[in-house]
């Protein structure tokens, strides 16, 4: 009798549930996207109510033929430090301030001055950064005061939302409390210091729990048949996205290092752990830290310029049945090297990694007349990827990577990933099932919880490569000069981008 664990990956712009047999066989992903609110320059908003219908949505369509009496759990992952309140009986009071939010720059500010700077661990930089929970509590606190008040207790993930719809508990992992600004960590703990200096008691905080903790069961009835789960599967709480693709992808030793080339794009890497280097995850072995950084907008930025950049492509898209992205890509690979001149600054939200900046904005620079709409193309994948250039060239102070996995939908591209690896110097390998990553790094965590792994090595019985890109050393000496003209040309802006945000 076959069995199964299945994993839900809450996305920024959609929730992935994949399903995978226990010995690691892949078998099925259901995507279901859902809407996020742009209302403000700034802000991102999503409504819960649309993760929820997601996530049964997304169970009915990928156990279609397979007998729910025989999924063992459903472990998750999803995006943070999101600032998700709800009243006591687990119903929004006001819709989720989600990561890529950046309204609250002047309540971070605030609490960087209040707080000790050994709870101001989250990003390295010994700053309350304003995609945190806790600035968005406090900024929900003053200008929405008649949500506040109604508010019991604040989540941090779309997963601890899903969890509290079948459970009734308010949950919240370790790894998330500390991105939300909340979590003394030494102690593990909720800082009453932290929580003090915005004015939050700790009863709004939730129960903390360890990523491989069961944190219930899917109960019978109605919200059993809604969600096409059979009464008693394990709830296994999981963690977020960027580590459940850390694992997802290998990075469970020492020179293991990943690119996730997703709506945002980073690295995550092992180093050995000592004094600036790396902060220890549980999942990892002893002497080893996790380094990285993540952008705000990378994949995303992509996406915008095909949406409004690329009406042509889509059409073609459209009429012949391939993705824009085909299109597009060949129009980039037409491009020369350095794309004539032009740089793109993919800063359309803000930034985090490698420049923090809620207040950044995306550019062209250097456009001339000579210019062709595919040097533009071309400029937007290598401002992506110069962008993880400098997070990678921070990782390489501790530790010499040579090799990085690579996933997510920028991976599905070949011209996309030669550009990437001629810019850093590093071969990329790609995985097979490159979109699962985070699922499987949650699957993981559920075999864990159920006692079918022992550990994290367990990840390689998923793995299958696909694909490899050596770097073309040439290129990566001409991308080296070019990669300090973008820095420079992002500190040439930053006063306007000050004076833009007045």
């Amino acid at each position: 009798m076959e069995q199964y664990i299945l994993a839900h990956d809450f996305g920024t712009s959609a929730d992935k549930a994949s399903l995978f047999n226990t010995d690691g066989q892949f078998i099925s992903t259901i995507t279901t996207p859902y809407h996020t609110n742009h209302s403000n320059s700034t802000w991102a908003e999503q409504d819960p109510e649309d993760w929820w219908n997601a996530f049964c949505t997304g169970n009915r369509e990928l156990l279609k033929g397979i007998d729910i009496k025989n999924v063992l759990c459903v472990s998750f992952d999803g995006t943070f430090p999101n600032c998700i309140p709800v009243d006591k009986d687990g119903k929004p009071t006001y819709p989720a301030i989600i990561w890529q939010d950046m309204r609250a720059e002047k309540e971070a500010n605030e609490l960087t001055a209040l707080i000790p700077e050994q709870y101001l661990t989250y990003g390295g930089e010994g700053i309350m950064r304003t995609e945190q929970s806790l600035p968005k509590l406090l900024w929900l606190k003053r200008n929405r005061p008649e949500a506040f008040a109604k508010t019991y207790k604040m989540l941090a993930t779309p997963s601890d939302y899903i969890i509290l719809r079948l459970t009734g508990s308010f949950v919240c992992e370790y790894s998330m409390a500390n991105s939300m600004g909340t979590l003394d960590l030494a102690q593990s703990i909720w800082s009453e210091d932290c929580l003090k200096a915005a004015g939050i008691t700790e009863e709004m905080m939730p129960e903390l729990h360890a990523c491989t903790d069961i944190v219930g069961e899917v109960p019978s009835g109605a919200l059993s048949e809604q969600c096409g789960l059979f009464p008693g599967t394990k709830l296994v709480i999981g963690t977020g996205d960027a580590t459940c693709s850390s694992i997802g992808a290998g990075n469970i030793g020492i020179g293991d290092a990943c690119l996730t080339g997703g709506s945002s794009a980073g690295i995550s890497a092992v180093v050995p752990a000592k004094e600036g280097a790396g902060y220890h995850s549980s999942y990892l072995p002893e002497g080893a830290g996790m380094m990285g950084g993540m952008t705000m907008a990378s994949g995303s930025a992509y996406g915008w310029v095909k949406n409004e950049l690329c009406k042509i492509e889509q059409k073609l898209a459209e009429e012949n049945g391939k993705s824009a992205y085909d299109y597009i890509n060949e129009e980039v690979a037409s491009a020369p090297l350095g794309a004539n001149g032009v740089l793109f600054l993919p800063l359309l939200k803000g930034e985090r990694s490698p420049f923090y900046n809620p207040k950044a904005k995306g550019s062209f620079l250097g456009i001339t007349l000579a210019n062709t709409r595919a040097d533009l193309l071309r400029a937007v994948i290598e401002g992506i990827g110069f962008n993880i250039a400098l997070i990678l060239e921070d990782i390489r102070k501790h530790y010499d990577f040579k090799k990085l996995t690579m996933v997510g939908g920028l991976a599905k591209s070949d011209v996309v990933r030669q550009i990437f690896s001629d810019i850093m110097g590093v071969e990329l390998v790609t995985l097979k099932y490159m979109d699962e990553v985070a699922t499987v790094g949650a699957a993981i965590m559920g075999g864990i919880a159920l006692g079918i792994y022992e550990d994290y090595s367990a990840v390689r019985k998923f793995h299958a490569i696909s694909a490899h890109n050596t770097p073309n050393m040439e290129n990566h000496e001409k991308y080296k000069k070019i990669l300090e003209l973008y820095r420079k040309g992002y500190e040439a802006q930053v006063e306007l981008f000050d004076a833009m945000a007045q």
